[in-house]
């Protein structure tokens, strides 16, 4: 079979057409294997990162291993301490619900007590009065000896100028006494 020109420029632009195509393909293919390898070794070096992060959590906890039994040890003794003390205050709380039953008599008594208040109360008030009343004779009182303080100062100077206008009056008879001095 004989090829036209025309047949035979087809064939080869189809050819031409088919190999681009594989070219095409090729890269393709190339960019997705690249890009999948770059997924893994990112996927890789995460669960790398991923795996080294446990690796020291695992130490770290190992290490603390210790300090947290012996924080286990003495949450225990503790709460063993406080069972033992929830049963003393069991105790405690029965000790004091027998005692609640004497509450009643308390509040009676307690009722007499403010009726009794109440009574003092009154005769408090009734003493105040009488206090104050008491409180205004003292205050009488003390302005009457005020006076009275007024008016011994007002003697008390009175009673020196006696003693002057005596000792004046005395100066004849002391002259007597001084010309005869053997005179009892």
């Amino acid at each position: 079979m004989q090829l036209t020109d025309q047949q035979h420029t087809e064939i080869c632009q189809v050819v031409a057409d088919f190999r681009r195509g594989m070219e095409i393909r090729s890269n393709l293919n190339l960019r997705v294997a690249k890009r999948v390898t770059q997924i893994l070794r990112t996927g890789i070096i995460g669960l790398g990162m991923i795996t080294v992060i446990l690796v020291v959590m695992l130490i770290a906890f190992n290490m603390k291993l210790v300090e947290m039994s012996a924080v286990l040890d003495t949450m225990n003794q503790k709460f063993s301490s406080m069972s033992s003390n929830m049963g003393k205050m069991q105790v405690v709380l029965q000790a004091m619900d027998s005692n609640v039953a004497y509450l009643p008599g308390i509040v009676e008594e307690t009722g007499k007590m403010q009726r009794a208040v109440e009574t003092m109360r009154g005769d408090i008030l009734s003493m105040s009065g009488r206090v104050n009343r008491l409180q205004n004779n003292v205050m009488g009182i003390t302005g009457n000896v005020d006076q009275m303080t007024q008016t011994f100062r007002g003697l008390d100077s009175t009673v020196q100028n006696m003693g002057i206008d005596i000792n004046k009056m005395s100066g004849p008879s002391r002259m007597f006494n001084n010309m005869m001095p053997f005179f009892p």
